[in-house]
């Protein structure tokens, strides 16, 4: 494959019951060779390797082999990347249908993006139903940039461009909580300006064994307090969600002027605990 426009890397490390909603959320969108799959399994000991060789002939380079974590999986998946395009995808976590398609049109009405951010919503893994949604901001305002604002980012539905990543470097593997928070934090304050896309894009999956949900995320706040302070050293990037910044106000006003926070509350009435609307297809729910 070469030149594809979308480089997807999967990390996974005994998620096997997961790793298949995953890889088919992405093969099942039918890009063809636009998108370029990678996976990079941390030696598994369940059924992963086997799901893996399942699709290998969907799946453009993997491995199965022991790693530093999450963040060294990533970057050894980009290593291997032949998009225009990076993104990675939580093998616990799917992508909603057409989300590639609609990155590709945006793609091909905005050609000078450089960074483009979708929408999410999250889904018990047992029912399948939607127990929470999140909507960012429409727009992003140059005047919203820096320091002075929230990246209102939400995972995999961050899509940058392959060039960035170079310039920028790869993702920091001391990070193993807010890995993607810190690039996120790296990406805005190089004045990469982030385009949104206005649709939801990612299915999070709320599940017990998750490091940041359900009961193990009590285990590690002070972890991850510790990363956070670290990153915002290291990237200068200081804003924060405090009644007392008036930048945001600023921030909640510009919410309210484009309608992004009024969208959020209709599609948490509209949505909440009913079901994917996929769940019938090839999304797989853990009834352990």
């Amino acid at each position: 494959m070469t030149n594809p426009l979308l480089s997807i890397v999967i990390a996974n490390y005994n998620y096997g019951r997961f790793l298949e909603s995953a890889i088919r959320s992405v093969i099942s969108q039918d890009m063809g060779d636009e998108v370029e799959l990678i996976v990079c399994d941390a030696a598994s000991t369940d059924n992963s390797v086997e799901i893996i060789k399942k699709y290998e002939n969907k799946i453009a380079w993997w491995c199965s082999e022991k790693d530093g974590g999450q963040s060294a999986a990533f970057n050894k998946g980009f290593s291997h990347a032949h998009g225009k395009w990076l993104t990675w995808l939580n093998a616990d976590d799917v992508y909603f249908p057409g989300t590639l398609k609609a990155f590709a049109r945006f793609i091909a009405r905005h050609p000078n993006a450089k960074w483009v951010t979708g929408n999410k919503m999250h889904f018990d893994n047992c029912t399948g139903r939607i127990v929470r949604v999140h909507w960012g901001p429409n727009i992003m305002p140059p005047f919203l940039s820096g320091n002075h604002a929230s990246s209102g980012v939400f995972g995999p539905t961050s899509f940058w461009r392959h060039d960035v990543y170079a310039q920028l470097g790869g993702i920091d593997e001391r990070m193993h909580y807010a890995m993607d928070t810190e690039y996120w934090a790296r990406l805005t304050m190089a004045g990469v300006r982030q385009m949104r896309l206005r649709r939801f894009c990612w299915a999070f999956r709320d599940h017990a064994e998750s490091k940041t949900s359900g009961e193990q995320a009590i285990d590690v706040v002070e972890k991850r307090k510790k990363e956070t302070e670290y990153w915002r050293r290291k990237t200068g990037y200081t804003y924060r969600h405090d009644f007392s910044n008036p930048w945001y106000w600023l921030w909640v006003l510009w919410r309210l002027i484009d309608g992004s926070f009024l969208q959020r509350q209709a599609f948490l009435l509209l949505y909440k605990g009913r079901m994917l609307p996929f769940c019938g297809g090839w999304l797989t729910k853990d009834k352990t």
